[in-house]
């Protein structure tokens, strides 16, 4: 039973921060070491999984409409939002998964909780995603390789910071997620194909159904959130975080 309910809360960790500005894999690491499950990768992906199907899910209506029209410039402004995040990727993530630690995830919380904090003081935009918006929150997402970075956090804050309407820059973060959550799930799955696991197939369903329950409670959560100039609340939990893990 105890068994069940870590993989419980893991779901609900990896569904609530996927989407909040507040890391979901800083937040994976965290309680995943500290409940030595065992295939923590596997249970990462299965997780993002359910987020996946979570935006999916919220999202319906909207990438129909983009499948049945692919020239729409929507399509267009994810393809180039995706390209310079993959280009830092594949430059940067082995480095940083071989230099990662508690240090360089503390910096990662206070980073978006500075860049929250800036994001909440700056005047609101009312401009629509273009080609360079759509660049730049592509960067962004790139930045979020650094742990303790957040994806959703950086892709907001830089889009409020370039001028783009609240609720244009929070959909558009959202529809970015999809193709680095497919991206990230098929590289790390790769990772498994080299391993001999035993697998606890009731934990892993329980996570992918958690994780896509709490999702979808997220993305609701945060798209109220973001009309309220409520980010802060956001940096004072990443700041007691971090100050948390630097005195334990």
């Amino acid at each position: 039973m105890i068994e069940i309910i870590k993989y419980i809360f893991i779901g609900f960790i990896q569904g609530i921060t996927e989407f909040l500005p507040i890391s979901s894999s800083g937040h994976i690491v965290l309680f995943g070491s500290m409940f030595n499950l065992d295939n923590l990768l596997l249970i990462s992906i299965v997780a993002h999984i359910g987020t996946l199907f979570a935006v999916l899910f919220c999202y319906r209506k909207k990438i129909f409409e983009l499948i049945r029209h692919p020239i729409d410039k929507t399509n267009l402004h994810l393809i180039i939002a995706t390209i310079p995040t993959v280009i830092i990727v594949l430059i940067f993530n082995k480095f940083l998964e071989d230099n990662f630690s508690t240090k360089t995830l503390i910096w990662g919380f206070l980073i978006s909780a500075v860049a929250l904090l800036i994001a909440d003081l700056k005047k609101t935009g009312t401009k629509q995603i273009t080609k360079s918006s759509a660049l730049y929150m592509g960067l962004a997402q790139g930045l979020a390789l650094l742990p303790g970075i957040s994806r959703s956090g950086s892709t907001l804050v830089c889009g409020l910071l370039v001028g783009v309407e609240k609720k244009e820059a929070l959909d558009f973060s959202f529809l970015m997620s999809i193709s680095i959550i497919i991206a990230s799930a098929v590289y790390e799955s790769i990772k498994l194909f080299t391993l001999q696991l035993t697998v606890n197939w009731l934990g892993i369903f329980i996570v992918m159904i958690t994780s896509f329950i709490f999702g979808i409670l997220s993305i609701k959560i945060m798209l109220k959130i973001v009309k309220t100039n409520k980010l802060y609340y956001f940096s004072i939990y990443l700041i007691v975080l971090s100050l948390i893990l630097l005195i334990f």
